[in-house]
């Protein structure tokens, strides 16, 4: 049976399983697809979201804590908050007398970075950004002490990372569109624009006078240039939507629109607030949103989408002229973020105004390729919602790996009181995410095979087997289920058959793999249950206990079960302490408190005590659980005679060592010498053609080892330490 597993508080939804419909809340995440968080006592606005490659999600925004601080919540896929993260998940940062955080980004390593706007007190700005690990502290190596501040940028609206780890940050300064690049260490890129800035002005529809200009998004195109869009001051409208195109260098790209210029005039207030690069096509979508009429109270707004090619034209194969207007209600709708689906369809968010009470509440949105509603989605195409009756807005949209859909923002309650909110819906679009089928064959008590077969979207795969306590071990030392195969997993890029052996009998086993697509992008663990088959059957379950090579500190004791055994225990006590306890109490510990063993069990102990008579002890249960009469030899440690060789002439040097040792003695011609690990089992066999021997057991693990060595019937036993 194939199934997904919760390990160490981490829930995935089954695939498959899901009965809603495109457009519903996903029950499963937090309270009904909803989670709100208060922030201290305060108004706690969200402003951006990222999604990790975990499925943890991560809020950004300020919240007021006395002065307003960049804050970041972290929240598990299931919507509890990840108590690894910061306090309880939530990480607040002061830096002056106002912050706030604006847009988030995910670095591959895993940290976090935060942009926004920094206020002194004084009249001002000042833009900001803040490099955090993936536990939430600041990172000291990033800026001074974790925080770059941008003296050319007044306010920080968005950010987006470069492949080659630099920074790319928009917005603007006094009242004119600004871009910096930051190196990956948070100083200032001075490569890029005039030392590091990119400040441009741009004139009304005949060029009399300056308009007032803003960046509110950036996104960077797979050749390196970086689209900018927002809005200024027009001729004769209060704005006008505009996206800008630049080179890498900070240029703008004369190839794109109008020199590196695209704008658009609705008629009355317009604004760009958001946009997405197509990943099949390199087409730029914007997310926007038009005043329609002067009105008293609530202005009307509709939501606009337009499409561009990637020469800055209007794509006419989307709306109407690359324009798909929607107005989900009668007075506002505005957009605030959109995304695009693997199979084209595209996602925004944002709020609209529903009466001329001013109340605000959010919605969804989906469309088809083409920019028409998607039907399919919420019967409608949308979703409005309002889910505590208060002030509503979502500010941020992400698509997960399995087509559902993550929104951010922020909510007020009843007493007016703003908190971050994240919702959950369903997306249920079909998409083949990267995953590997396993087959499992041959299975025998101690042995079994897997078959890995990777579908069309699975570049690699890691995989291992393990018991779920001995994964949730793996899980608390590596942090997470992801990090734990790729430490102790097996990696393949191909479709693969691996044998297992040595694995214990009746027990259950799961085969865990992790696969990633072409992109690196790792996709939630798998799990499938492969036990292994009992032993043992009906009869009467015993074993035989031979002794060998007694010598004054050693015996080597091998406990052979008959058929019948499904399991046993062994064991030495001293015959004192046997006849201490009772032969019950002795078995009841052996049975109870030493690990259970399925095949012969040859094993040197060492370490006893001379001229000590030992109990030496194995007790067999069978395949119905049923113990059987044990065995129970009894022996004495005894001095052996040294009179064939001078064991206080024998040297063993270097005693620690790398693994490479000499023995040197007289009359050791024809000596055998074995080395044993400390499970009992022989590792190096030799004879000696003289008075020495080098012995090379470097590629053993390291650890304690004990030498035998045979001359004429007689044992000695020494240890050594290979470190």
């Amino acid at each position: 049976m194939k199934r997904f597993f919760t390990l160490m508080a981490i829930s995935l939804t089954f695939f498959g399983l899901q009965a809603q419909n495109a457009g519903e809340f996903d029950v499963n995440f937090g309270n009904d697809g909803i989670v709100f968080t208060y922030v201290g006592t305060g108004t706690a606005t969200a402003y951006d979201m990222a999604v990790q490659p975990d499925g943890k999600i991560i809020l950004a925004g300020r919240a007021s804590i006395g002065t307003y601080k960049l804050t970041l919540v972290r929240y598990m896929p299931n919507g509890s908050l990840d108590n690894t993260f910061g306090e309880n998940g939530i990480v607040t940062t002061a830096i002056s007398e106002s912050d706030q955080g604006v847009s988030v980004a995910l670095q591959p390593d895993g940290k976090i970075v935060l942009a926004g706007a920094t206020y002194d007190g004084d009249v001002t700005y000042s833009g900001v950004v803040v490099r955090y690990y993936d536990d939430g502290d600041l990172d000291p190596s990033f800026g001074t002490d974790g925080v770059a501040h941008l003296s050319d940028i007044g306010f920080i609206e968005s950010l987006v990372l470069q492949e080659d780890g630099k920074m790319m940050v928009g917005g603007y300064f006094d009242m004119k569109a600004a871009i910096a690049r930051l190196n990956s260490d948070g100083t200032i890129d001075e490569s890029f624009g005039e030392s590091g800035y990119v400040i441009t002005e741009i004139y009304n529809g005949d060029n009399s006078f300056p308009s007032d200009s803003f960046i509110f998004d950036l996104a960077i195109q797979d050749d390196g240039k970086i689209v900018a869009t927002g809005f200024c001051s027009g001729a004769t409208s209060y704005s006008d939507i505009i996206a800008y195109r630049f080179l890498s260098d900070g240029t703008l790209d004369s190839d794109f629109a109008d020199e590196g210029l695209f704008r658009i005039d609705f008629g009355l207030a317009d604004f760009c607030t958001t946009v997405a690069i197509q990943p099949d096509d390199g087409k730029i979508v914007l997310g926007c949103h038009k005043e329609i009429d002067f009105i008293t109270g609530v202005p009307e707004y509709e939501a606009i989408v337009i499409r561009l090619n990637t020469d800055g034209s209007p794509d006419n194969t989307f709306g109407i002229d690359g324009i798909a207007t929607h107005r989900l209600v009668t007075e506002a709708t505005y957009i605030e973020d959109l995304t695009i689906q693997d199979d084209g369809k595209i996602v925004f968010t944002g709020n609209v105004v529903t009466d001329l009470s001013n109340t605000y509440d959010t919605y969804v949105c989906r469309l088809e390729a083409n920019g028409d509603m998607d039907l399919t989605f919420a019967e409608t195409g949308y979703k409005i919602i309002d889910p505590d009756g208060g002030d509503d807005y979502s500010t941020s949209v992400q698509i997960l790996y399995n087509g559902d859909i993550v929104v951010g923002g922020y909510s007020s309650d009843q007493d007016h009181i703003y908190r971050f909110r994240v919702m959950k819906l369903l997306g249920n679009w079909k998409l083949e995410t990267p995953a590997v089928n396993v087959e499992i064959d041959n299975v025998t008590p101690f042995s079994l095979d897997a078959t890995f077969t990777r579908n069309s979207t699975c570049a690699s795969y890691y995989f291992m087997i393990a018991t779920t306590e001995s994964m949730q071990l793996s899980i608390s030392m590596m942090g997470s289920a992801s990090n734990a195969l790729k430490m102790f997993g097996i990696n393949k890029e191909e479709d693969y058959t691996h044998e297992y052996k040595q694995l214990d009998p009746d027990t259950e086993y799961f085969m865990y793999t992790l696969c990633l697509d072409e992109d690196l992008t790792e996709f939630p663990y798998d799990s499938t249950a492969c036990p292994t088959l009992p032993l043992g059957g009906a009869g009467e379950a015993k074993a035989t206990i031979e002794l060998f090579d007694i010598t004054l500190n050693s015996v080597r004791m091998v406990v052979t079960p008959n058929a019948a055994t499904a399991q046993f225990h062994d064991g030495l006590i001293t015959k004192s302490y046997f006849d201490e306890i009772g032969e019950e109490a002795a078995l009841e510990y052996f049975q109870t408190e030493t690990e259970p063993l399925y095949k012969t069990d040859d094993w040197i102990w060492p370490d006893l005590d001379e001229n000590t008579k030992y109990v030496a002890i194995a007790t067999c249960k069978n395949g119905q659980g049923e113990w059987g009469t044990p065995t129970i030899v009894e022996f004495t440690t005894t001095p052996v005679s040294v009179s064939g060789m001078d064991k206080g002439a024998l040297i063993i040097y270097p005693n620690p060592n790398h693994g490479i040792f000499q023995i040197v003695g007289e009359n050791l011609q024809g000596a055998e010498v074995k080395v044993f690990d400390t499970s009992g089992r022989q590792t190096y066999g030799q004879l000696m053609s003289g008075d020495r021997l080098s012995v090379d057991i470097s590629d053993r693990e390291n650890g304690l080892y004990v030498i035998q060595i045979i001359h004429n019937g007689e044992v000695t036993t020494h240890k050594i330490l290979k470190q």
